[in-house]
This record gives structure tokens, sequence and C-alpha cells, in this order.
């Protein structure tokens, strides 16, 4: 063997013993990453556990991060009043279907309140609804299927999200300037008449004002303007006034 040989094949053996070193370096901190990832949902899970479901006359709930998580209204009266505190806490969440179905005919919501979670009042006979100004996310299908007439937003929520205030007899809103986002059908099925979209809605999603039969004229500013045909769908938009400021 010449030199020239012997020291390719000392380089090929170094290259191999490198790349070899590296893939196991790698996989070892692949596994690694793998248990850590393990471990941290286990701990989770066991602490999750470890949060009991408590319960009064009227409310199923849970303690956690200084606050308090309404999971289900078991109360029999059909307007509420949500209470600031239960065990001396701030009620600061309402989470997924709490309030579902229940025949509520009105509601006042808790001053401390920070997130409504998905369906936690839909299908009911809400009229008139005030969001707290602790608010700052109302999650899919929240106020779904009620009779709101009456709506005022005064927490800092950035995106009405879908499904949110479908199916309600809405003739106007009016949003808080931090909304800048409106997803799918969020305001389906209203009755506006005469609606004003404001200059800070930048986001408008398909079928947001989906099935507005009543609707004649809607005032938007002019960077929405290709929004129109998808958030309007299932209204007759040749008989709709659109201004365009």
């Amino acid at each position: 063997m010449t030199f020239t040989n012997l020291v390719s094949v000392t380089t090929n053996i170094k290259t191999i013993t490198t790349k070899t070193n590296y893939f196991l370096h790698s996989t070892t901190y692949r596994i690694h990453l793998i248990l850590v990832i393990i471990n941290k949902t286990l701990y989770q899970t066991k602490m999750e556990e470890q949060v009991a479901i408590l319960k009064n006359e009227e409310y199923s709930f849970r303690e956690f991060n200084g606050g308090i998580a309404i999971l289900n209204y078991i109360g029999k009266s059909t307007s509420v009043v949500i209470p600031d505190y239960i065990n001396n806490k701030p009620v600061t969440y309402i989470l997924r279907e709490a309030f579902d179905d229940k025949g509520l005919k009105a509601v006042t919501l808790p001053k401390f309140l920070e997130y409504i979670d998905e369906d936690a009042f839909y299908k009911n006979e809400i009229k008139e609804l005030v969001i707290p100004s602790k608010a700052t996310e109302i999650r899919g299908g929240a106020f779904g299927r009620n009779k709101i007439e009456k709506l005022i937003i005064e927490g800092a929520i950035t995106t009405i999200h879908m499904f949110c205030f479908v199916g309600n007899a809405l003739t106007s809103i009016d949003l808080p300037e931090s909304v800048t986002t409106l997803y799918n059908d969020c305001f389906a099925e209203n009755d506006f008449e005469e609606l004003t979209i404001p200059e800070h809605i930048t986001t408008l999603g398909s079928d947001s004002f989906k099935d507005s039969k009543k609707l004649k004229k809607v005032i938007l500013p002019q960077k929405l303007e290709g929004s129109i045909t998808g958030a309007f769908r299932g209204v007759d938009i040749e008989k709709i006034d659109f201004v365009l400021y």
C-alpha cells in the first residue's frame, strides 16, 4: 500500500468515525428529548388529576392558578348571576359547555372573568350580554343560538371566533378597537338591517355574516372589499347597498 493510499484510508476511517459519533450523539439527544417530553406530559397529567372537581349548590368547578374555573352549571334558575368569587377566589374561567342548553333567559358574567371556552353558553335564550373588562378570549360557539339583541364587549378581545354569536337577534354591532379579526360564521344568521364594519377590522372571515336575510346596507373599509362575496354568503348581494370608505 502506498503512502497516498494509506492517508486516504486513514482519512476515510476518521470521517466514518466522526459521522458515527455524530449519529450516536444525535440519536442520544433525540432519545433524551423524547424522554423529557414524556416525563413532562406525565407530570402535567398527574398534576391535572390532583386538581379536584368541587361542587356547591349551583356549580361544579376547579381551583387553580389562584382562580376558579366553572365546569358545569347545576343550578335551577334560568336568570343567573355568576358570582365574582367562589371559595374566596375570583372566577376567571368558564369552560367548555358549562352553561350549554340550560334554558337560560339572562346571565351576568363575573367581573374577573378572563376566558370563555367553546360553546360555554350555546343554545340558550339570553337577550342581553355584557362581556366584562378583564375578558381577553371568547372561543368558538360560546354564545351561539341564543336570542341576543344587545351586545356590549368591554374586554380587550382581539378575535371573534367561529360561530361565536351565530343565530342570535343582533341588529347592530359595536366592537372595541382591540378586535381585528372576525372568523367564519361569527355573526351569521342575525337580524342586521344596516351594518357598519369598523376600520380596525383587518380580517373578515368566510361566512362571517352569512344568511343575514334582513340586511340592506353595509358600510365597510375599502381594504375589505375583496371579502364581500365570501363574508355575506347566503345573502342577495345585488340587493344590498355596499358603501366603501
